[in-house]
């Protein structure tokens, strides 16, 4: 994204931070270890609310109260479905033209106005929401934040922690408490809007969403649909006109292949 984009100066990233987002992690499990080491989920949801107070920020949001309740509608029916059913999801629709969809931590969910006209069915949307309710179902969000910690001495989870609750820094990392909270949110915010997630993150948020679909009575087919509008929009446009969501780390062709043998084994399930 170019004028729309969030401001260079505040989201840069180091380089460790994109190399560890690299690696490949399992998308068929969530597993009990990994929770035990992440924010709480009051934690999680107090974070997510400064992740979103930036987004905000530099793409404006859609007044038009009717679709935004269409959106969030079809995406709460979904997360009934997910594996939070009791997280209360936030749905914002984005007014920009460039096509995109990505989350936060805490359960916000945002998408575009370039995207939703390129949709053409409740199954496409639901397959876009159900992605993104996947990520926020897995939080790896904070996952992201705490792999990038271990290689990184700067900042801590606990850290983080801490702050978010109004305390002083566990490690004593300095600062004012709305600084620091606030550089770590712009850190992660340049990541879900831009970066996405790695491989193992994208399959995992993919099958999510095509069981959530599947259970609530969408077509998960729609999700290759998507697939397919991206590559078309890769050829047709490609990062010239920014379109972000093109940039995840699976091939899209890859994701197309992994669908379908997801949707296989779900056809075959009692």
């Amino acid at each position: 994204m170019k004028s729309q984009g969030i401001k260079k100066d505040i989201f840069l990233l180091p380089i460790a931070f994109l190399v560890i987002l690299g690696c490949a992690t399992s998308s068929k499990e969530i597993k009990p270890e990994e929770e035990a080491q992440l924010l709480s989920e009051e934690n999680e949801i107090k974070f997510g609310y400064y992740v979103d107070a930036l987004v905000c920020n530099e793409f404006p949001v859609l007044k038009n109260q009717k679709l935004t309740e269409q959106v969030a509608a079809l995406g709460n029916t979904l997360v009934k479905k997910s594996l939070r059913p009791n997280l209360n999801f936030t749905f914002k629709v984005l007014n920009t033209e460039t096509p995109n969809a990505f989350s936060g931590p805490g359960g916000f969910v945002y998408v575009t106005v370039g995207l939703l006209d390129k949709l053409e069915s409740k199954d496409e949307l639901a397959a876009v929401l159900g992605h993104e309710i996947g990520h926020c179902c897995a939080r790896h969000s904070i996952k992201s934040w705490q792999n990038a910690q271990r290689i990184s001495t700067a900042l801590n989870l606990l850290d983080l922690a801490a702050i978010i609750a109004g305390l002083p820094p566990v490690a004593g990392a300095g600062g004012e408490i709305i600084a620091d909270i606030g550089q770590r949110a712009a850190y992660l915010a340049s990541v879900i809007v831009y970066q996405g997630y790695s491989r193992g993150y994208e399959y995992q948020a993919d099958e999510l969403g095509m069981k959530m679909m599947y259970e609530a009575g969408y077509k998960p087919e729609a999700m290759i649909n998507v697939f397919s509008k991206f590559i078309k929009l890769r050829e047709e446009e490609g990062r010239e006109k920014g379109v972000e969501i093109l940039s995840s780390h699976p091939h899209l062709e890859d994701r197309i292949q992994h669908a379908q043998e997801f949707i296989s084994s779900l056809s075959r399930r009692p």
